[in-house]
């Protein structure tokens, strides 16, 4: 699992919002994390907020890990261009085979919304699929100095 540290900001009755600062630290997988280009959920500029769904008793301003299942935000963001682009060509090709360039276009842009449609339809589903992120509470974390 991919882990990033988070600060809640809003708590509702259904939904938990976090919030992300914006160098995130890398996935883990090097030591290099100061310099990483593509920290955890991509995030290279400003602090970036995230809603979640089914508040676990965290309150405003508690210090919290944000867990993201292995290969969600690969699957997340592959099915986010490749989708649509897909379809968009598929569309595109059935008009232009049924008849001429107008229906290309036209059958471009109804696989491009079909595309669209879908993708909102897989976020619904994974916004009720809770393997695929946890959050949890930080526990206080005590460092103590060697002495010489």
């Amino acid at each position: 699992m991919s882990r990033c540290d988070a600060v809640v900001v809003e708590v509702t009755a259904g939904e938990v919002w976090v919030e992300v600062p914006g160098r995130a630290p890398a996935c883990g997988s090097c030591k290099s994390t100061e310099v990483c280009q593509d920290g955890l959920l991509g995030l290279s500029a400003g602090p970036r907020r995230y809603r979640l769904d089914k508040p676990t008793g965290v309150r405003v301003g508690d210090r919290v890990s944000l867990n993201v299942a292995d290969g969600t935000v690969w699957r997340a963001s592959l099915a986010s261009y490749v989708l649509p682009v897909l379809l968009a060509i598929g569309g595109a090709s059935i008009g232009q085979s049924a008849a001429g360039d107008l229906w290309a276009v036209i059958g471009m842009f109804a696989g491009l919304a079909c595309g669209l449609v879908l993708l909102r339809l897989i976020e619904i589903r994974a916004r009720r699929d809770s393997s695929l992120y946890s959050l949890q509470l930080q526990t206080k974390e005590v460092v103590f100095k060697e002495q010489s």
